[in-house]
């Protein structure tokens, strides 16, 4: 193969693929009417507005709830438990410890003869 044929091959291929790809593109339509344009909400809320949000919840500004009815039907009132006194167990005394007295005695049995040969 020579570089001729190399470089001929590689240039068809390309305009094949671009020719595919100009082929594949959906064409671009014009919408049918304009889109609306909004109107800019306001920058900031006013005092009066920001005052009566915070002065009322909003489950009462959103959903108009009556709190008191809401806090009636949703709220029970906690049964309060008996609780039952302890019954403390006496601890157990330890038993007393009798220490046996001290028998001092002949040291004889502990030290062991000395034979005069074995001394330096």
């Amino acid at each position: 193969m020579s570089t001729f044929s190399y470089q001929v091959g590689y240039a068809l291929g390309t305009v094949t693929r671009e020719f595919l790809r100009a082929a594949k593109q959906p064409k671009p339509t014009a919408p049918d009417k304009p889109l609306m344009v909004m109107p800019a909400a306001a920058s900031h809320l006013s005092g009066q507005v920001v005052e009566h949000i915070c002065q009322m919840p909003s489950i009462v500004r959103l959903k108009q709830v009556d709190l008191n009815a809401w806090y009636e039907a949703n709220t029970r009132e906690v049964p309060v438990k008996v609780k039952k006194p302890r019954t403390r167990k006496p601890k157990a005394k330890p038993a007393q410890v009798t220490t046996h007295p001290l028998r001092l005695g002949s040291l004889n049995e502990l030290i062991a003869p000395v034979e005069p040969s074995m001394s330096c």
